[in-house]
């Protein structure tokens, strides 16, 4: 049997010959292998005090290694190991439930910690809307983490904001740079002679994400900020895409099956910069555990795609009954953006869009800026994890 601590108010020290006890020790119920308690020792020589960062490296030692003895206190386990020089590991025992990995761990761990911050997700269509309407955030006036646990709930936030200052302020606390331009910068969205995308047109925008079909980068965080908004039409819209595809794959499972196992070309040609992009990639992206991570919707980029004939004209049925889907207005949350409000979405979950606007009644003009979702969803963590890194 491996080692056990069924009391942790007596101190307990263990000789360990026999062979289960070679292999791992169990705190709390909880199994623990050797190789992973030496690998993850948090002392400073193992282990760099303020950057967290391992420094040793597993990879080195000769064979597994083996504890000379371990001593189970009420509140800690501290293991001296048969090496040259001894090394001595001293693990808190809160901090070992935190990173349990045996089976059945239980949800106190933290990488189950995790899978539940995210799962606070809340699927939302037009009916759901109308019932929970969102409020609008002041960024004066209101605590940022209200507007961020929008963002992680249902996907986006609509914020006031007096100037681009201050968004560029709000922005600035997320994340450092623009990921693509290598500073932040807001990109005006306006009707122009001799567009170069069909947003700086009048036409209607279908429901899409930007730059992620097209562009290989990571996942954004978008911003949508009203400057003037005078023009007949226009009004905006946006669709949670997660909950699309939840009905979609109920409904329609084989299309779905396609949608996440068939990559089509989505491409992007800018004549004055002289760049074509082309990216291929599957509109519906699973995780791991076969949930929708992320969808890739753009209707206007996706065109002379790289299909067999025997391909074509199935995968044409699935993107059709999923554009439809989209385009459904019992999904959408349909509103007019007025000047000083910004739209924050995640980029990858919610869609955006807009109907058709006459640019010759007024004009309508959006400044877009983005930053990482890492750095958004690295800050959440943060503050629900600090606790195991940071001193109070």
């Amino acid at each position: 049997m491996s080692q056990t601590a069924s009391d942790l108010n007596k101190k307990k020290t263990s000789d360990h010959n026999s062979k289960d006890n070679e292999r791992w020790l169990t705190i709390n119920g909880k199994r623990f292998h050797y190789i992973w308690l030496r690998d993850n020792c948090i002392c400073p020589a193992c282990r760099h005090p303020t950057s967290f960062q391992k420094i040793n490296d597993i990879s080195t030692f000769s064979s597994i290694p083996k504890p000379l003895s371990v001593v189970i206190e009420e509140d800690q386990v501290i293991i001296t190991w048969q090496e040259e020089p001894i090394h001595q590991s001293i693990f808190p025992i809160a901090w070992l439930m935190d990173y349990a990995y045996d089976q059945d761990a239980g949800t106190n761990n933290l990488h189950q910690k995790l899978e539940l911050h995210k799962k606070q997700e809340i699927l939302w269509d037009r009916a759901w809307i109308e019932t929970n309407l969102p409020r609008k955030y002041d960024i004066n006036t209101d605590d940022f983490d209200a507007w961020t646990e929008q963002i992680l709930t249902l996907g986006f936030a609509i914020l006031k904001i007096n100037n681009h200052q201050d968004l560029e302020n709000l922005i600035s606390k997320i994340g450092p740079r623009d990921p693509f331009e290598g500073e932040r910068v807001l990109f005006p969205v306006k009707s122009v002679p001799g567009a170069t995308d069909l947003s700086e047109t009048g036409y209607a925008l279908d429901p899409h994400g930007d730059y992620e079909t097209y562009k290989f980068g990571p996942h954004l965080l978008q911003f949508l900020y009203c400057v003037e908004n005078r023009a007949t039409g226009g009004e905006s819209f946006l669709i949670d895409a997660f909950k699309v595809a939840k009905d979609f794959r109920q409904n329609h499972p084989s299309y779905f099956n396609l949608l996440v196992k068939t990559p089509i070309q989505f491409q992007q040609i800018y004549t004055d910069w002289q760049y074509y992009y082309r990216r291929s990639r599957q509109i519906i992206e699973l995780d791991r555990k076969e949930q929708v991570r992320a969808i890739y919707f753009g209707h206007s980029h996706a065109y002379n795609w790289d299909l067999s004939f025997e391909q074509m004209e199935e995968y044409y049925e699935a993107y059709c009954a999923f554009s439809c889907a989209l385009k459904d207005p019992s999904y959408h949350y349909c509103f007019r953006l007025e000047p000083g409000e910004c739209i924050a979405v995640q980029n990858f979950r919610v869609l955006h869009g807009r109907n058709a606007f006459d640019a010759n009644s007024g004009v309508r003009q959006l400044d877009v800026s983005y930053t990482r979702w890492d750095y958004f969803i690295a800050r959440e963590n943060f503050k629900l994890f600090q606790t195991l890194y940071l001193n109070d």
